[in-house]
């Protein structure tokens, strides 16, 4: 089940779990042409794969019992979140809307995906759960622009951290990809972040994916943040 599996990192990892032989069901935002041809794409590798539109806002966090989103994800072996929205404010800019919908969105919902899934996965004895956190969360960093968001993705951590100590023995991983700014439909100011990363270009989802694939691919990883940033940091640019 992935989470944000429709378009960029997510859409790139669909692809590769459907070509690993998964059942994937993808949660989409919103139906589109490219949502389409994405699934057009995922059955032609794993007939039995799946699709569900479903808008995600705070203000909707408190009906997800509602939608199919918690159902999915109390029967999947592998769970993938890939969704996170992102907003570049100073502090001093940054609302209270801002702060309600980064808390829920970024750690609040990948945290409840987390906790619906694993009872399944201890009676199965076996489980995967991919996490996406933010570049350089892994350590005490600052952010100018982004501490909101920063702050949020970096409690991920800790539900990885948990989940491998506590829930290793039955079977389940935990384990997160840190990426730096990676070029997808979603991105702006592509060149000025570019410019910014060690080699001088944007991580393609494909490189992305494939990093979280490798964990979940790999038993013997467990409570890993990986970062997949090439070294850089956002404290220094």
């Amino acid at each position: 089940m992935l989470v944000g599996g429709s378009g960029g990192i997510g859409a790139a990892l669909s692809v590769l779990l459907a070509e690993n032989g998964a059942e994937v069901i993808v949660h989409a935002g919103h139906q589109s042409e490219k949502c389409d041809a994405l699934m057009k794409r995922i059955r032609a590798l794993s007939p039995a794969s799946s699709s569900f539109v479903q808008p995600l806002s705070a203000k909707d966090f408190s009906r997800l019992e509602e939608t199919p989103l918690l159902a999915h994800a109390e029967v999947c072996d592998i769970l993938c979140v890939c969704y996170g929205p992102f907003v570049q404010k100073s502090l001093e800019e940054t609302t209270a809307e801002d702060w309600q919908m980064l808390s829920l969105m970024d750690y609040a919902l990948p945290g409840l995906l987390v906790s619906k899934a694993l009872p399944r996965m201890q009676e199965k004895k076996w489980g995967r759960i991919l996490l996406f956190g933010g570049t350089g969360t892994e350590r005490r960093t600052i952010f100018r622009t982004n501490a909101a968001y920063g702050g949020a993705k970096a409690g991920l951590n800790v539900v990885v951290h948990t989940v491998s100590a506590l829930y290793g023995k039955a079977g389940i991983t935990c384990n997160a990809v840190l990426p730096a700014p990676t070029f997808t439909e979603y991105t702006r100011d592509a060149e000025v972040l570019a410019e910014k990363l060690p080699g001088g270009s944007l991580l393609s989802p494909e490189e992305v994916a494939s990093a979280g694939l490798f964990l979940l691919q790999n038993d013997r990883l467990n409570g890993v943040l990986l970062p997949v940033d090439r070294g850089w940091n956002p404290s220094f640019s």
